[in-house]
């Protein structure tokens, strides 16, 4: 199983999500954004450098493929990318990494918890969950007796 780590900008329209996307990076200076990606800890990583390439890759408005925005990646290092749109586009999107064998996501954005919020208003509800022990045939036979399990907690 693979793990995808992505930004979130979802909005009741893909116009107002790419509004948004745009007001994220609208005030950033290109010389300052790469004097912070160049000072983070894992600025030379290949994960990195495949960011960047495909940030190098992008149409104009800084899409790598329809709804993949590579413009976070322009203030910071690791996680640059962002999944842009409307509901059903971000959900469509979702799924199909899914269909691609990516099994655990870690979702964020900016403002985190307003992000988080729309998130869950917006998508969460109809994205169906797995269960990765279960999925990977690992759930154990018994609970174990563990403070977060059975056991007592002190």
């Amino acid at each position: 199983d693979y793990g995808l780590r992505v930004h979130m900008i979802v909005r009741e329209t893909e116009a107002e999500a790419r509004a948004a996307a745009d007001r994220l990076v609208s005030k950033l200076d290109d010389q300052f954004g790469s004097e912070i990606r160049n000072r983070a800890l894992d600025a030379k990583t290949y994960g990195v450098a495949l960011q960047a390439e495909a940030r190098a890759k992008a149409d104009d408005d800084g899409y790598a493929e329809p709804h993949l925005w590579t413009g976070i990646g322009r203030a910071r290092s690791g996680c640059g990318m962002a999944l842009v749109g409307n509901p059903d586009q971000i959900l469509a999107k979702i799924k199909r990494y899914m269909d691609m064998g990516i099994r655990a996501f870690i979702f964020s954005g900016y403002p985190h918890l307003d992000e988080c919020q729309r998130f869950a208003q917006y998508v969460l509800p109809q994205l169906e969950t797995i269960s990765m022990p279960i999925a990977q045939g690992r759930q154990p036979a018994h609970t174990p007796a563990t403070p977060l399990g059975t056991g007592q907690r002190v």
